[in-house]
C-alpha cells in the first residue's frame, strides 16, 4: 500500500523523484521514476539497475567504460565512483586544483540543468500541479521525456529510437524507498575515486584555472 508521506519532498510539495541522464545535444538518454519525492537523489539512483551497475567497477557495463575513460558528470548528491565524476567535498578544502576541477565539472553539469529547463518550459503540463490520476503521472512524465527527444531529433535529422529503452528506465512504484541508517550517514570525505584524482591531476597538468584568475607558472 502506498504511503502518501513518502511522496512529500524536502522542497515542500508532493512529488516523484525522477533521475535522468542527458547528452551534449540536450537529449535524455536514460530516466527512471522508481522512487517517491522524499527519497534522496543518491538513494533513488542506486535503486535502479543502471545506478547499481555504475557503482561497481566489476560490473560488465562499468568495466567497459572505465578503461576508455568515459564517465558521467554528476553533482555532490551522488557517491563518487570510477564512472560517476562528482565534485570534491567542501569546495576542495582550500586546494586550488580541486577547487578548479570542481568549477569545470560544474560547467559540464549545466547541460542537464538546461535540458531539464527545456523539458519543463516546452510542456505546459509541468507549469502547475499535474491534474491526472496519480497512477498515470509516471506515464505522462515519461511521454514528455520522449516527446522532448523527438523534438530535439526532429529539429535536426532523423528520429529518436524510442523502442530502445535504457537499462533501469522502466516505470514502477515501490511502497517505500527508506534506506538504512549507515546510508543516511554517508561520509563524502571518505569516498575514494581514482578517476576524480586523475581528472584533478589533469587540470593541474594543463594549468586550467578559473576565469579571471591569473595563469600559474
Amino acid at each position: 500500500m502506498t504511503c502518501v508521506a513518502d511522496y512529500y519532498s524536502r522542497k515542500g510539495f508532493y512529488a516523484l523523484n525522477v533521475q535522468e541522464i542527458c547528452d551534449a545535444d540536450y537529449k535524455f538518454r536514460w530516466m527512471s521514476r522508481k522512487s517517491p519525492g522524499s527519497a534522496h537523489d543518491s538513494s533513488a539512483f542506486t535503486g535502479t539497475n543502471f545506478g547499481l551497475a555504475l557503482l561497481h567497477p566489476e560490473n560488465p557495463l562499468a568495466a567497459r567504460l572505465i578503461p576508455v575513460g568515459h564517465c558521467i558528470a554528476a553533482d555532490e548528491t551522488y557517491a563518487a565512483s570510477e564512472v560517476l565524476a562528482v565534485p570534491w567535498p567542501g569546495g576542495g578544502k582550500s586546494d586550488r586544483w580541486r577547487d578548479w576541477y570542481n568549477f569545470y565539472l560544474s560547467s559540464v553539469r549545466i547541460q542537464i540543468e538546461q535540458a531539464f529547463g527545456m523539458l519543463v518550459w516546452r510542456w505546459g503540463v509541468f507549469w502547475r500541479p499535474l491534474r491526472v490520476p496519480f497512477v498515470k503521472r509516471p506515464g505522462l512524465v515519461r511521454a514528455c521525456f520522449r516527446l522532448h527527444d523527438f523534438c530535439r531529433d526532429h529539429s535536426t535529422e532523423g528520429v529518436a529510437p524510442f523502442g530502445d529503452d535504457r537499462s533501469g528506465g522502466s516505470v514502477f512504484f515501490l511502497s517505500s524507498d527508506a534506506v538504512s541508517s549507515d546510508q543516511r550517514g554517508r561520509r563524502r570525505d571518505r569516498e575514494r575515486s581514482l578517476m576524480r584524482v586523475r581528472m584533478t591531476e589533469r587540470v593541474e597538468e594543463l594549468g586550467l584555472v578559473r576565469p579571471g584568475v591569473a595563469p600559474m607558472y
